[in-house]
């Protein structure tokens, strides 16, 4: 298999988590929009409810993100890079990519005994109603970050054989 199109397979698995992460965000909307009506209409509402939105939008949070940058939609300072050969374009996003997948790494390994923690406590809401499987949500963070490893491993299978095919590779991206 080559690079490109093991990348390929790498980036469906990013497509389709990102995908489920847009479907959370319209969960998101519909349980905002109840939890607003029925406090201001009915006076009516839960802790539960109300936390709910923030663990959603740690989903979408963490697993959006990977599908943001498959896409090329994230923040990126140009003014450098756009003045850049495509060929320096593709070292600068290798590069990037092992950096990300180093910092994923980091951020995994020092999540553990925070998840780990968190598990072994059964650790809950601290508000009444509150939500009771909290560690549930944080066992989501190293879990966040394999994703990404898997599309910064994408990225730089991709832009390291870009790169390397030199000029005659640009128009295979």
């Amino acid at each position: 298999m080559s690079l490109l199109r093991l990348a390929d397979a790498l980036e469906a698995v990013t497509d389709l988590i990102g995908r489920a992460a847009a479907w959370v965000t319209l969960l998101l909307v519909l349980l905002v929009t109840f939890n607003v009506a029925s406090r201001y209409l009915f006076s009516w509402g839960t802790v539960w409810l109300q936390e709910a939105e923030w663990h959603l939008l740690a989903v979408i949070a963490l697993f959006g993100i990977t599908y943001t940058l498959r896409h090329g939609e994230h923040v990126r300072v140009d003014m450098l890079y756009e003045r850049m050969s495509p060929r320096s374009q593709h070292l600068v996003d290798f590069v990037s990519a092992l950096v990300l997948i180093g910092v994923s790494i980091m951020i995994i390994r020092y999540s553990m005994n925070y998840v780990g923690q968190s598990w072994l406590t059964g650790e809950q809401s601290p508000d009444p109603g509150g939500i009771p499987a909290r560690y549930a949500l944080k066992a989501l963070i190293p879990a966040g970050f394999a994703v990404m490893i898997i599309q910064a491993t994408a990225m730089a299978l991709r832009h390291g054989a870009l790169f390397l095919a030199g000029p005659r590779g640009e128009d295979r991206q």
